[in-house]
């Protein structure tokens, strides 16, 4: 077990900025709708190239797990990647991050990892290097760990976002980070900025407890 070179706060406002983005730019891609989700204090991912990753986010511990098909070895017990972890992060990962990452083997269904990290809001721990990690399925985060200005350059390239997409993301992510949790209502002119298909983006908001003025 080692200590892994991920500051905790900086990926939780990587996957917050990731996933409102998302949200924003779901309407104009709807076929994309699958590549970031939020399920209570789970975030996910899903490349759609044969990597997906979950991360818990609890108030005492973060938990990551990742998928890259390319890389599995279907015989090895998801359990291994948390040699050393403590009873409490094991029993959190078996009931939230692992419930995402389950498939199918000869008739048993469970989870199947290629790499993981855990820890607490201060450091994260693994039995893997970070480029351990990062060839393992790790570089579907990659943005989320670059600082905040470097990140949304990559996911404006990505979604091909306007100067006003912008804006509102920006203005979204804030009030994420300082909401505690409570919702916010989007105004007209929010609302104007959110093309395409309307319901993906909406959807994806709801699950950032970001809602639609009724």
């Amino acid at each position: 077990m080692m200590e892994i070179n991920i500051n905790p706060r900086q990926l939780y406002k990587g996957c917050i900025q990731a996933a409102v983005t998302h949200a924003v730019a779901a309407g104009m891609y709807p076929e994309l709708n699958y590549e970031h989700s939020w399920d209570g204090i789970n975030y996910c991912m899903n490349d759609s190239q044969g990597c997906r990753a979950a991360i818990t986010f609890h108030n005492e511990y973060i938990i990551a797990v990742f998928q890259d098909i390319d890389k599995v070895d279907w015989n090895t017990d998801a359990l291994t990647f948390f040699d050393g972890a403590p009873k409490e992060i094991i029993e959190i990962a078996k009931t939230e991050a692992l419930q995402y990452v389950l498939d199918d083997v000869d008739g048993v269904v469970k989870p199947v990892i290629t790499a993981a990290f855990w820890g607490t809001w201060d450091k994260l721990n693994s039995v893997q290097s970070f480029d351990v990690i990062v060839e393992n399925g790790g570089h579907i985060i990659r943005y989320q760990l670059l600082p905040y200005s470097d990140a949304m350059d990559e996911w404006s390239d990505y979604y091909n976002l306007d100067s006003k997409q912008i804006s509102l993301i920006q203005k979204l992510f804030n009030a994420k980070m300082d909401s505690n949790g409570e919702e916010f209502i989007l105004q007209d002119e929010e609302m104007k900025l959110l093309y395409g298909d309307l319901e993906e983006c909406l959807v994806s908001l709801g699950e950032l407890n970001i809602f639609m003025a009724k």
